[in-house]
C-alpha cells in the first residue's frame, strides 16, 4: 500500500531551526509519488529517484543532510542515500532519526560507514543544539540525545531532555512542502479519506499505555504530553484559512488520553465555527471514550475512528500485550460509536510467541462480533525499542538471519517455535479478506464509497496501479 501525506517531524524541526540557518525540505515521496519499483512480494519502493534527490542536494549546497527514518524497513534507501552524498561530498555531514535510528543507534553507527550521527527521540533542539555548536567551534560531545563517530568509535549521549511545554514549538514549517502536490495525491494513514484537501497533525507526543509490541512509551521518554487545546485549536484555525484544509486526520497514538483536554478541543471546533471533519487513524484508546466524548466526537466533525483493540483474548491482552482494555466494556462503546453514526476500524495482533491457536481464534470471534466497518488483522512482530524484541532476544526466539530492514505486519519471522510462519501468514490474509467480505454485505455502501468513490474517482492513477500490482502479484 503506498501511502504519501506532509511529513510532520522533519517539519517541526524545520520550524525549530528555521531562526538560526537557512532549511530546505523535500517530500522525495510526495514529489516522485508516481515513480515506482518493485522490489519483491512485500517491499514496493517509491518517489523521486536518487539522482533527483541528490541533484537537489548539490544545488542547495548543504552543511548538514537530515534524512527521516519511519520504519526500519526504509533504511535501505537511507544507506544508499549516505553513500551518494559522501561520494558527492565527504565533508556534508549526514543524520538520521527516528524509532530505529533511536533504538539501534550504536549498531547502525557501528556499520554503516557514510552515516555520520543519530538524533536519538525527540530532535527539534538535538538538532538546533547541533546546527550552534557547529556554528561556534564544532564541539557536539555536549549534545543531548545525540550518536556520534569519535576516533572509529561510537559515541552516544542518551536523551534526558524533553519539551514539557509542547505549545512553545511553531507550528510545522508546511511552507517549505509541496502543498500544492498534495491535493492530487494525497493518501493518508486511513486510507482514504471524506474531503480531497485534507491534512495530518499531531497534538500530543507519547501514550500512556505501555504495550509490549510497541516502542511509543520508550521513544517519547515514558511520558505522554500534549498540547493545549487552545494551541490546537489554532493550528486548526491556520490548516483552514491558509490552506483550505477541510479535513484533518489526527495522528496521535492516543488522542483521548487527556479526556477533559480532548472535550475541550471538540468543543472549540464548534465555538470557533470551524467546519471541518476529522478522523483518528492510529487507533484511540477505548477505555477514554464516554457519552459526552463520543457525542462532542460527532458533533465536531468526527466520522471515523479506529479502535486499537490489538486482541480478544482478555487473558492475551492482560498477560502478553498488557493493555489495560476491558473487552466487555470495550463492546459496549463500540455500540455507542456505531449509535452515534461515527465509522469504525480495528487493529488486531495476534501470533505472539506464548500466544495459542484457540486465543487466536477468540481474536477473530471478538472481531466478527463487534462488526467494526473495517478490521485490519497484523502479525506481531519484534520491533526495536519493544519489551516484546527484548523477550524475543532472551528466549532465543530470533532467526540466525534477523534483520529489522525485513520486517513488516504480514510476515512472521520468528524461529517455528510456536506456530508455522506460512500458517500466521495465510490466517492474516484470509480473515482480512473473510471479516471485509462480511462487512461489505452488511454495509455495501460504506465500502463502495471508501474503495470505490474515494480512492477510483479522487486518485484514479493510484488506483488503478494498485489493482494492477494486486493483480500481478496474484498472477504469481
Amino acid at each position: 500500500m503506498k501511502l504519501v501525506f506532509p511529513p510532520l517531524g522533519i517539519s517541526y524541526i524545520a520550524s525549530v531551526i528555521r531562526d538560526i540557518v537557512d532549511v530546505k525540505l523535500m517530500d522525495a515521496v510526495a514529489e516522485g509519488f508516481y515513480n515506482e519499483v518493485e522490489l519483491d512480494q512485500e517491499f514496493l519502493m517509491y518517489g523521486s529517484s536518487y539522482d533527483d534527490i541528490l541533484k537537489r542536494i548539490q544545488e542547495f549546497k548543504p552543511d548538514i543532510v537530515g534524512i527521516t527514518c519511519l520504519f526500519s524497513s526504509v533504511f535501505p534507501v537511507i544507506r544508499e542515500l549516505c553513500r551518494r552524498i559522501k561520494q558527492w561530498n565527504p565533508e556534508t555531514i549526514t543524520i538520521t532519526g527516528g524509532a530505529y535510528p533511536t533504538f539501534m543507534a550504536e549498531q547502525l553507527l557501528a556499520k554503516e560507514q557514510d552515516l555520520d550521527l543519530i538524533a536519538l527521540g525527540e530532535a527539534e533542539y538535538t538538532m538546533r543544539d547541533l546546527i550552534l555548536a557547529i556554528r561556534k567551534d564544532g564541539d557536539i560531545s555536549g549534545i543531548d540525545g545525540l550518536a556520534w563517530k569519535e576516533n572509529g568509535n561510537v559515541r552516544l549521549n542518551p536523551k534526558t531532555r524533553w519539551i514539557e511545554n509542547l505549545d512553545e514549538i511553531p507550528f510545522p514549517a508546511r511552507d517549505l512542502l509541496p502543498m500544492n502536490l498534495y491535493p492530487e495525491i494525497i493518501v493518508p494513514h486511513s486510507f482514504s479519506s471524506k474531503e480531497k484537501l485534507n491534512t495530518p497533525m499531531i497534538t500530543s507526543r507519547g501514550c500512556p499505555a505501555k504495550c509490549t509490541f510497541c516502542s511509543s512509551s520508550r521513544y517519547w521518554g515514558h511520558r505522554y504530553r500534549w498540547r493545549s487545546a487552545e494551541n490546537v485549536l489554532d493550528e486548526i484555525g491556520e490548516l483552514i484559512s491558509k490552506w483550505g484544509i477541510r479535513e484533518i486526520q489526527f495522528e496521535d497514538d492516543n488522542f483521548t488520553a487527556n479526556k477533559k483536554r480532548a472535550k475541550e478541543i471538540f468543543r472549540g471546533i464548534l465555538e470557533r465555527g470551524y467546519k471541518i471533519s476529522f478522523n483518528m487513524p492510529n487507533g484511540i484508546a477505548v477505555w477514554t471514550l464516554d457519552d459526552e466524548m463520543i457525542e462532542l466526537m460527532k458533533a465536531a466533525g468526527c466520522y471515523e475512528v479506529t479502535l486499537a483493540f490489538e486482541s480478544g483474548c482478555q487473558e492475551v491482552l492482560n498477560n502478553i500485550i498488557k493493555k489495560p482494555l476491558n473487552l466487555e466494556k470495550a463492546r459496549e462503546i463500540t455500540k455507542k460509536i456505531h449509535r452515534a453514526g461515527i465509522h469504525t476500524n480495528a487493529f488486531y495482533i495476534f501470533g505472539f510467541p506464548g500466544e495459542t491457536r484457540e486465543q487466536i481464534k477468540e481474536t477473530f470471534r471478538f472481531a466478527r462480533q463487534v462488526k467494526t466497518n473495517m478490521a485490519y488483522f497484523f502479525i506481531a512482530n519484534p520491533l526495536p525499542g519493544t519489551e516484546l524484541y527484548e523477550r524475543a532476544l532472551a528466549e532465543g526466539l530470533l532467526p540466525e538471519d534477523f534483520n529489522f530492514e525485513n520486517l513488516t505486519f504480514t510476515r512472521y519471522i520468528y524461529k517455528p517455535r510456536y506456530f508455522n510462519p506460512r500458517e500466521l501468514e495465510r490466517m492474516a490474509g484470509r480473515e482480512f479478506v473473510k471479516y471485509n467480505i462480511l462487512s461489505f454485505f452488511r454495509n455495501p455502501w460504506f465500502l463502495f464509497k471508501k474503495a470505490i468513490l474515494d480512492l477510483l474517482l479522487r486518485r484514479p492513477r493510484y488506483t488503478l496501479g494498485l489493482l494492477l500490482r494486486v493483480y500481478r502479484r496474484n498472477l504469481r
